[in-house]
């Protein structure tokens, strides 16, 4: 059996209700597994085979019970620049080409729709439910009879289509009619209901609405779902970064173009004494106590953007007395050079110039690591303390004058050594190549102890939760809100 989840829109809460029922239907027994076909996002996450998917097919796993696998989203589609992206499929970075050339490649289609369908393939036969989810909007006529993200991929499942509708954007009963009429009726007749996602009020207001949307489209609502502000769930893009808390300690996390992974933030709403500010310009900068330099999918491009704008500048002004922590693309640009011979970061081979904030260089290979890490921690305060992340980077760092922070020692399972990292005490520099070390209890006390001393503020311990224990504590929140506003049993039982 199969559900799949399409919408009029990007947003519109798909990858959280996928989530929700993911966790609801395990609840009663099933084995359930998530599928995104194709998912363009700059936010991903290491796979069990190797490679990367999605972040937000990740998170889909681990709620499904399920580590994530590269069959959960067989085609990721990595932005570089404003006309060119990565395209990696079943795990691994395949070619860098423009949408353009992406869609007019008759060769290269054939491989991507051959890779969904085998995964399509593998799941149904290793599972008792998909729930799938498409992208975007569901149907666009220049691109219907090209698509692999939508109907086609739920035609070759098999499955029972329910239509999301974001009705805090207005709009979406006439979009819901004008989708199915859209639709052509091969794939209209897959189309069991619609879904209400984000309604502010009380759901009897809708009911006029409801029954004129049933009665012309000949589908009913099976759920409304209110609006729901403090649910974090791992990002799926940009779109997703907000602030967060209310507390004295002032971090400022630097939203610079091709920002990528920045759920790295998300394990902070565990310390009630933390406000996680976004920064989009020098201006917005103001003296915080931390700021955080995210991961980047262009470094370069990022840290030429900080020029552009000044930020580099700002950054320069309080470096020495905030603690500034880089992790992954933000430590490559606290460096001093970035080499990228063979041009897989910035486009255009060449050697660049960092914030030159920190002794270490980056090199970008052509080989891409992505793994599930274990480091070693090399300084006081956490030597010889184990911190677990995860790694997806070309750029290897290094050192010309400052020492590692850290040691890898373990890579998928595998043996590692790779110093990594950089701590300047005196000037108050962190950085470090693994993503989610803010999600290791240890990793974040060090860091936040460092910036609350400076600031004059009492050291804490923190809470010995990780990412997943919070992202399990934040679905099951929704799932509550789902189980009593959908119609579940009909989503299940409908032929």
């Amino acid at each position: 059996m199969s559900i799949y989840l399409v919408s009029t829109m990007s947003d519109s809460g798909k990858t959280t209700i996928v989530a929700a029922l993911l966790r609801l239907l395990r609840g009663r027994g099933l084995r359930v597994t998530p599928f995104k076909a194709q998912n363009m996002s700059l936010n991903s996450y290491p796979a069990i085979e190797g490679g990367e998917i999605a972040l937000a097919q990740a998170m889909q796993a681990y709620i499904a019970g399920l580590l994530p696998s590269i069959y959960h989203n067989p085609v990721l589609i990595k932005p570089m620049d404003m006309h060119r992206a990565e395209y990696v499929i079943l795990g691994k970075p395949r070619a860098q080409l423009t949408f353009g050339q992406y869609l007019m490649d008759q060769g290269f289609r054939g491989f991507v729709v051959k890779a969904v369908k085998g995964s399509i393939e593998r799941l149904r036969r290793d599972f008792d439910v998909v729930v799938g989810e498409g992208a975007g909007s569901a149907y666009e006529p220049n691109l219907a009879n090209r698509d692999i993200a939508n109907f086609r991929p739920a035609e070759w499942l098999g499955a029972r289509v329910f239509v999301v509708l974001d009705i805090d954007r207005g709009g979406s009963f006439i979009q819901g009619l004008g989708l199915m009429r859209a639709l052509p009726p091969r794939w209209r007749r897959f189309v069991k209901g619609f879904i209400i996602n984000k309604f502010r009020g009380d759901p009897k207001l809708l009911d006029d609405a409801i029954k004129w949307l049933e009665g012309k489209t000949g589908k009913p609502v099976v759920g409304v779902l209110p609006y729901l502000e403090d649910l974090w769930l791992w990002p799926e893009d940009s779109m997703d970064l907000k602030p967060i808390g209310n507390g004295p300690l002032d971090i400022a996390l630097i939203a610079y173009p091709y920002i990528s992974n920045f759920n790295d933030i998300y394990p902070l709403i565990l310390e009630d004494d933390v406000t996680v500010r976004i920064v989009r310009s020098s201006q917005e900068l103001g003296e915080p106590h931390m700021v955080i330099l995210p991961g980047s999918k262009n470094v370069v491009a990022s840290v030429e953007w900080m020029r552009r704008t000044g930020m580099d500048k700002a950054l320069t002004k309080i470096k020495g007395s905030v603690v500034l922590l880089g992790i992954c693309g933000g430590f490559q640009a606290l460096g001093k050079i970035l080499s990228d011979p063979h041009g897989l970061e910035a486009g255009v081979p060449g050697t660049y110039r960092g914030l030159g904030f920190i002794n270490v260089n980056t090199v970008y290979g052509i080989e891409k690591v992505v793994s599930l890490s274990r480091a070693i921690g090399l300084v006081d305060g956490i030597e010889n303390v184990e911190i677990r992340g995860y790694e997806i980077h070309r750029g290897i760092p290094q050192y010309v004058g400052d020492k590692p922070l850290v040691m890898i020692r373990e890579r998928n399972g595998r043996s590692a050594e790779q110093l990594d990292g950089v701590f300047r005490e005196d000037d108050l520099v962190i950085g470090i190549t693994l993503h989610d070390s803010l999600g290791d209890p240890a990793f974040r006390e060090f860091v936040l102890n460092i910036a609350r001393e400076n600031a004059g503020l009492p050291k804490r311990r923190s809470a010995g939760l990780s990412s997943i224990d919070l992202l399990l504590r934040q679905i099951d929140k929704f799932v509550s809100v789902v189980r009593d506003s959908m119609d579940i049993d009909f989503m299940v039982n409908i032929g």
